[in-house]
């Protein structure tokens, strides 16, 4: 294979990976359902929701609650003013209504800013008729109700704002309906956890209930956080976790998705956005008899500046009525390292990719994170995880560099015999396998580091679109969030590949990889040039709308190569210089034996 040809297989092979690296999430996630598009008839809206229902009361097998999104048609009487409690811990403020039993109104993370605007992320979307945390059930004429009324504080502190430093608090609420049946809902908030114990008693069920399930429900997804309104949509999703087995469903760009049930016991149900998520987590021995989510695109009001439809999503998780329930609600970032503490496989809502990156992309973020103990910055951190990269291949690289500058030198010898055997082709791949065991070089050589280094350049790439611990750490000047593009100047217009946002260090990238390549040698001979050329085009167009910390990474690894590549090449010099190539030994011409005179 000539050096053109290693070239075209090498830059086929790079492009394909790059350009497939971003759409690789969603190939293998399954595929949403079909839905139509949305009107005035699919999408539920507070003052047009379907009558209650008038027949028969389903078996309890086959029981389904109505896939509501917004109030019920007709809110029970109010008996108790609403109270509210605010909550600040080491991690969250909040505030909490009596609505509904401890709907949370507000919940903003004080180590989290939000990406568009001063302050922090504030996580709850708050429907002035709807409530986080919803009860609902089925009652005995067969009417779906939820329960977004005033409840009774039987448990708060006396002041209406408190800071918990330490330990716990507890707030608990109760219903009385007219039949006799109550419920009673506590809430424990913790000062360093994210996590939400939560205690559901229901007494005199059956005298409201008409089956004995109930379900907990979210009915308002997650508010956006990140700068690109977009990017929480690309990446939300809802999930139910049954047996070991995921089930989920993406994003709406258009129309409705349908409520979806599995009945089962169900481990927890989950959504989430770019960066954070909220899930209802079962007790171990206490699963909830099954999973529910739903999703709806909905207007949403980019704080007056406009509005636009963005995926609503909705969970929830059925119980039975007739026991204590007790589990647990995580709101809050998807910090690999908080979730997977929790030891529920809540970390598979997480996509490290498939599953020969997966270990590479841990092992990159264990990596990233162990470093950034001891070094505040993550820039700092991602130079110094390139130099590893560089030592730990040094070996490999410097020996495929060594081979590509001496395949250099064989050309001369490689086209003599091209054109000394140009009629045989079999003769010619025997010489050819002759010549290059004879000169120590692999035709093949040059491409093993690209293809090393691709999968911690896809795990990088994951790591930075995917976990929270990149998202907002700064470097240096300009570069204020490793985890978006360093955009500098934004373009009236927008180029293919190339976005509209022009950024510095994709630049950088560019310039480096193209003075790496010619100091390789890549493009000495003029047949792979224009390929050269290209191959540097295209990394530039595709890299300038990657994570700055990406580009950070992937330019200050072409400055290490620049100088390993001039290492290596003043070494190959002195050593061709002191021992020159041999030239292959032609064999003595056979005189002609003279005939003997008789």
């Amino acid at each position: 294979m000539t050096d053109s040809r290693r070239a075209i297989l090498a830059f086929i092979l790079i492009a394909g990976v790059l350009l497939l690296t971003p759409r690789y999430i969603r190939w293998i996630s399954p595929k949403p359902e079909s839905t139509e598009a949305p009107s005035e008839e699919t999408i539920p809206r507070p003052d047009t929701l379907p009558a209650p229902k008038t027949e028969e009361v389903p078996r309890e097998a086959e029981y389904e609650p109505e896939p509501q999104l917004a109030a019920p048609l007709a809110p029970i009487a109010q008996l108790w003013d609403e109270e509210q409690t605010v909550i600040e811990t080491n991690f969250y403020r909040t505030a909490i209504s009596s609505r509904g039993g401890g709907h949370i109104q507000s919940f903003e993370l004080k180590e989290y800013r939000h990406g568009r605007s001063t302050g922090n992320v504030q996580l709850i979307h708050d429907v002035p008729r709807d409530v986080n945390l919803r009860l609902s059930y089925v009652n005995i004429a067969g009417d779906t109700i939820h329960l977004v009324n005033n409840f009774e504080v039987l448990s708060a502190p006396a002041q209406d704002s408190v800071l918990l430093s330490e330990g716990s608090l507890t707030l608990s609420y109760r219903h009385t309906f007219a039949s006799g049946a109550r419920v009673v809902k506590t809430l424990t908030f913790q000062a360093d956890s994210y996590t939400i114990p939560i205690e559901i008693r229901w007494e005199n069920a059956d005298r409201e209930l008409g089956i004995s399930t109930y379900e907990i429900g979210w009915p308002n997804g997650l508010q956006p956080a990140e700068k690109v309104l977009r990017e929480d949509e690309t990446y939300g999703k809802v999930y139910v976790y049954q047996g070991g087995e995921l089930e989920k469903e993406g994003s709406l760009r258009k129309g409705r998705l349908n409520r979806k049930t599995l009945k089962g016991n169900t481990e927890w149900v989950a959504l989430r956005n770019k960066y954070f998520t909220s899930a209802f987590i079962a007790n171990a021995d206490q699963p909830g008899e099954y999973g529910a989510f739903a999703a709806v695109s909905a207007p949403y009001d980019e704080g007056g500046v406009g509005t636009e439809n963005l995926t609503r999503y909705f969970m929830a998780m059925g119980h039975n009525a007739q026991q204590t329930v007790q589990m647990t609600l995580y709101l809050g970032p998807l910090s690999y390292f908080i979730i997977r503490d929790l030891d529920v496989d809540l970390e598979r809502t997480m996509n490290f990719g498939f599953s020969l990156i997966r270990p590479i992309s841990k092992l990159v973020l264990l990596t990233l994170v162990f470093f950034h103990d001891f070094i505040p910055n993550y820039g700092v951190v991602l130079i110094l995880f390139a130099i590893i990269i560089r030592i730990l291949t040094n070996p490999l690289t410097k020996k495929s560099a060594m081979s590509t500058q001496k395949m250099q030198l064989v050309q001369p010898k490689v086209k003599a015999l091209q054109e000394k055997y140009k009629g045989n082709p079999q003769k010619l791949n025997q010489e050819m396998m002759a010549l290059w065991k004879a000169e120590g070089v692999s035709p093949f050589g040059g491409c093993l580091p690209i293809l090393i280094q691709m999968p911690v350049l896809i795990a990088l790439f994951t790591v930075f679109r995917s976990t929270i611990e990149l998202r907002g750490q700064p470097f240096v000047l300009w570069v204020t969030d490793l985890s978006v593009p360093d955009v500098v100047f934004t373009l009236p217009f927008s180029i293919p590949l190339y976005g509209s946002g022009v950024t510095i260090l994709a630049l950088i990238m560019g310039a480096t990889m193209f003075i790496q390549q010619k100091i390789s040698g890549a493009g000495a001979n003029p047949q792979q040039k224009p390929m050269m050329y290209i191959m540097t085009g295209m990394f530039f167009l595709i890299f300038n709308q990657f994570p700055s910390g990406l580009n950070l990474y992937y330019a200050f690894s072409n400055i290490l190569a620049i100088f390993q590549q001039r290492n290596i090449r003043k070494h190959l010099t002195a050593d061709t210089a002191a021992k020159p190539t041999a030239a292959p030994k032609s064999k003595p011409a056979v005189k002609p034996k003279k005939k003997k005179s008789r």
